[in-house]
């Protein structure tokens, strides 16, 4: 029994336009197969920092395999209560109907700070034995943790972007 955290591309950074593009939907399939592969391997808890793209899909994907198999639990680090604020009704529709699935709801800091999202990232690499990351070598938070990962000697593997 093992945990696994995911860190990846919000959908702005990502080189298709809206979640029917053959491209997203192939990640997307990628990203389950993975998460099954790891189920498979001993993985039963999956955090997720609830970001927008990469975190939402994975989150996903985990509740898709959850509801074929017991034992498997998701875990939300939430950087502050504010995520959401400024997205649209879709998104925060999206948002809070995995929020009411996870097992286990943790908040980072008790309001936004500039530096709350960062500290997400690290809590998600420090509470996980194993790193998804959704990752071409884009500079930013993707990139950022991809490489504290390594420095904590968590093992990760990268799934390429297409």
């Amino acid at each position: 029994m093992y945990r696994v955290s995911f860190t990846g591309y919000r959908p702005e950074k990502l080189p298709f336009f809206g979640e029917d593009d053959p491209m997203c939907i192939d990640l997307k399939e990628r990203i389950f197969k993975e998460i099954s592969a790891l189920a498979d391997d001993g993985a039963t808890e999956f955090c997720t920092g609830m970001a927008l793209g990469v975190d939402t899909w994975c989150a996903e994907a985990v509740l898709r395999l959850k509801s074929e198999r017991p034992g498997i639990t998701l875990i939300a680090l939430i950087p502050c209560p504010e995520q959401d604020s400024k997205w649209n009704s879709e998104q925060k529709r999206r948002y809070h109907n995995i929020l009411e699935q996870c097992d286990r709801k943790l908040t980072i800091s008790p309001k936004y700070t500039r530096d709350c999202m960062h500290k997400r990232d690290r809590a998600l690499v420090d509470m996980c034995d194993v790193l998804v990351a959704v990752y071409d070598g884009k500079e930013g938070g993707t990139k950022y943790t991809v490489e504290y990962a390594k420095k904590q000697g968590r093992k990760t593997i990268i799934l390429p972007v297409v």
